[in-house]
């Protein structure tokens, strides 16, 4: 297999994927069913594989789209290359089953009354060191992470932050306890709750290079893009009917970049596990050689608006204007290749309190109503054939995609611009459009919302007021409420799911995002088998295929 073979079929089976998926202007409103689907079911990318004929390789290669770029959990973006990372080298107190269940990890069991939780730790771990895994130490990594975690401690500790972590060396328990009350701490927990062992504490500095880690692998060596890991043979914090045995006796993470070259190397077995996202993975998973794992995200991706008080889109009605003029239907074709699922909701069907009649809310799609909103707010067509602000004075649209995004960025500036407006389009690297949206460079960008755990608290996370990651400035009181009683209210009350509801339908009428895709990671392997998530590899689940 020559890499110039894979991009004549990748472009051959782009635009199949894109004629069988797009809506034109002339088509008028989007009538599509909500959540209607390119060319994968969620069904079927459950990211389940088959079972494996006995226990994995030696060595295995996994390659990552991004690189590493810390090994510190407290301290990384946590990007798909670091999380991979961490889900060898660091154990978490919860971990999350096949079927979306949260399940016993460090902690082999937890009690939980009104605003604290109390984890008994499992007895005899130790870490990489060597040094005990006990309730001391656990207790020191959930405290730094709740002061010095930043993104990461609010997604575990929810909008009242770590109150206190109290620690029984006697009883080897940790209990935690948060400033109000937030019932989704265990589900953030699965990915956010890595166990730094105390000499990674230490030096936070040399833990960037070097992890400390609870995990059943330790780091060995590294260079940029290359990550020789070893399997801790002493480890045994195992899944049940899982033994050290069963697991690669050395993994390396390799980054690669980019799909074409990523399926050369699996071909040649260079390579054993990779995850696509574009239309190679249909090429790939008509191949009977090799193991399909499709592994749909937790949420959406999204376009949003920068809406600081001096930006053009913080004004909702040219906010609802544009979102009419793009479809999520498109644009998860342009974004995934056909490979994703189109949604116009920010929930989805693999998370709690996911209702489908809230695409209704959101603008639909419809260029002839846009047209005539943004004239009605004073946005019209100046003599140069572009929009106007209010005003009179000229409005120029800066777009912000990355490459790991498909051909979405670029959707978006061709719907803008059929639109009447005049777009200044960046496509960097993932690095390039991440410092643009942190920097408020940007009116409009594609922003990958899609969480690495199945908590629905992502959300108020990324698009809350006061949240930290919240880049686009979006300050909708509304949302913040409900979103507030919906994380305070009983986990099997009614007022849960109907508190979501309100939050996201005030969210999608604001046009604060449009929902575009449930992204879907292709992962495939050559002679072994796993089970993965939409981020990562689940590394006690690699076996012989």
């Amino acid at each position: 297999m020559c890499t110039k073979r894979l991009v004549v079929v990748i472009s051959a089976l782009a635009l199949s994927a894109s004629a069988c998926s797009s809506a034109t202007a002339d088509e008028g409103p989007d009538q599509r069913p909500a959540g209607a689907s390119n060319t994968t079911s969620l069904e079927q990318a459950a990211g389940i594989g088959p079972a494996g004929s006995g226990p994995a390789p030696a060595t295995v290669t996994l390659g990552l789209l991004l690189d590493v770029d810390s090994f510190d959990p407290l301290g990384s973006l946590g990007d798909s290359g670091a999380l991979q990372a961490f889900r060898f080298v660091y154990d978490t107190m919860v971990r999350v089953d096949r079927d979306g269940k949260v399940v016993p990890g460090i902690a082999e069991s937890w009690t939980t009354e009104g605003t604290s939780t109390t984890f008994q730790i499992r007895s005899g771990l130790t870490c990489s060191d060597g040094t005990a895994l006990d309730a001391a130490a656990v207790g020191a990594s959930i405290r730094t992470l709740g002061t010095e975690g930043g993104m990461g401690g609010a997604g575990v500790f929810g909008p009242g932050g770590l109150k206190e972590v109290r620690v029984d060396e006697g009883a080897n328990t940790v209990t935690i306890e948060t400033g109000a009350l937030y019932n989704e701490m265990l589900p953030a927990m699965t990915s956010s709750s890595h166990i730094v062992c105390p000499a990674g504490l230490v030096d936070r500095e040399a833990l960037r290079r070097t992890p400390q880690g609870s995990g059943p692998y330790e780091l060995i060596s590294s260079q940029p893009g290359t990550y020789l890991l070893k399997r801790r043979d002493a480890y045994t914090n195992l899944p049940a009917g899982t033994a050290i045995t069963d697991l690669p006796q050395t993994v390396t993470l390799s980054v690669i970049g980019d799909d074409a070259t990523a399926a050369d190397l699996l071909a040649q077995n260079r390579v054993q596990i990779i995850a696509t996202q574009s239309s190679i993975s249909s090429f790939l998973a008509s191949d009977p050689t090799l193991v399909a794992v499709p592994a749909a995200g937790w949420g959406t991706n999204a376009v949003t608006f920068m809406q600081r008080e001096q930006s053009a889109t913080a004004d909702p009605q040219l906010r609802r204007g544009m979102a009419m003029l793009l479809d999520s239907v498109e644009g998860s074709a342009a974004e995934t290749g056909g490979t994703g699922i189109s949604r116009r909701t920010m929930f989805t069907p693999n998370l709690a309190c996911y209702s489908e009649d809230l695409a209704k809310a959101a603008p639909a799609y419809d260029p002839a109503a846009a047209a005539a909103l943004l004239d009605s707010a004073g946005y019209v067509v100046g003599a140069d054939g572009f929009r106007t602000r209010p005003d009179g004075t000229p409005l120029v649209i800066r777009v912000v995609g990355n490459n790991f995004q498909g051909m979405a960025p670029q959707y978006i500036a061709d719907a803008l611009e059929a639109g009447g407006f005049h777009v200044d389009l960046f496509v960097g690297t993932y690095d390039e459009s991440i410092a643009k949206l942190l920097s408020d460079n940007f009116d409009v960008g594609m922003y990958p919302y899609v969480s690495s755990d199945p908590s629905l608290s992502s959300w108020p996370n990324q698009i809350g007021t006061s949240a930290v990651a919240n880049f686009s400035r979006i300050s909708n009181l509304e949302f913040d409420a409900y979103a507030a009683a919906a994380l305070a209210a009983d986990v099997d009350s009614e007022q849960r799911c109907s508190s979501w509801h309100e939050a996201e339908r005030a969210a999608l009428s604001a046009a604060d995002i449009v929902p575009f895709s449930q992204p879907v990671k292709h992962w495939f392997g050559n002679g072994v088998t796993f089970d993965a998530t939409y981020f990562t590899v689940d590394p006690f689940s690699i076996r012989t295929a």
